[in-house]
């Protein structure tokens, strides 16, 4: 995941055209991962994300640094997938909270850092992603939205907490069952090594997403 510089942030909330393309092309495919993994349709997750843009800019002058802006920026586009839902008149939550067996298993809340635990050897990679792609649409809708948090590598457990707005022992515990899920759908002991899952979570060559830019979203932005 790239955190974007804070001399890049400034200049953006100073309507700079070339610091606002910059921050969209270093976390479109993040937007668009976290939007496919709740909406799970290409297409509504293209509009979601220029939605989440969109946004973006006319809020991008209240972002006072208090939070990492990655985080602030995907805890907008989680709210947005929460408020689409609802347009539709789903009111299944999104993440629900944590069940009274996961509060009291205290194994389960025990911070899994390895995110580079080798695949199965029986797969090639190319394979492999094909695979880690299909378990990851059949596993619950919690575990796909933290695991494809979890798997940018920088997002830290006390991050995605705060996305999603959940206790920092529930997220634990997603990611550990979502990770044992993943393996069980893969017919295998471990989980898919990090490489694999990022290339799986985020686009594949055949759902291009269009590159946007701020001029084509708000023309004239920058003058305001």
């Amino acid at each position: 995941m790239a955190e974007p510089s804070r001399e890049t942030i400034v200049r953006a909330q100073q309507g700079d055209q070339q610091a606002l393309t910059e921050l969209i092309i270093s976390q479109q495919h993040y937007v668009y991962s976290i939007a496919m993994s709740v909406l799970k349709n290409a297409d509504d997750a293209a509009d979601l994300t220029q939605e989440a843009f969109i946004r973006l800019f006319r809020t991008l002058p209240q972002y006072n640094g208090e939070s990492r802006f990655t985080t602030w920026l995907y805890r907008l586009v989680i709210n947005l997938c929460r408020d689409e839902l609802r347009r539709r008149g789903r009111q299944v939550a999104i993440v629900p909270p944590a069940t009274d067996d996961e509060e009291l298993d205290a194994l389960q809340t025990i911070a899994d850092n390895d995110r580079l635990i080798d695949p199965a050897q029986s797969l090639d990679l190319s394979q492999l992603r094909i695979e880690v792609r299909r378990a990851l649409e059949q596993l619950e809708p919690h575990y796909r939205l933290v695991l494809t948090l979890y798997y940018f590598e920088d997002l830290k457990y006390t991050d995605i907490a705060e996305i999603l707005d959940l206790p920092l022992n529930t997220v634990k515990s997603h990611i550990r069952r979502g990770k044992e899920r993943l393996a069980q759908l893969l017919h295998t002991t471990e989980p898919p090594a990090t490489r694999v899952v990022e290339q799986a979570v985020r686009k594949t060559p055949d759902e291009q997403m269009l590159q946007i830019t701020p001029l084509r979203l708000l023309p004239g932005w920058g003058r305001r």
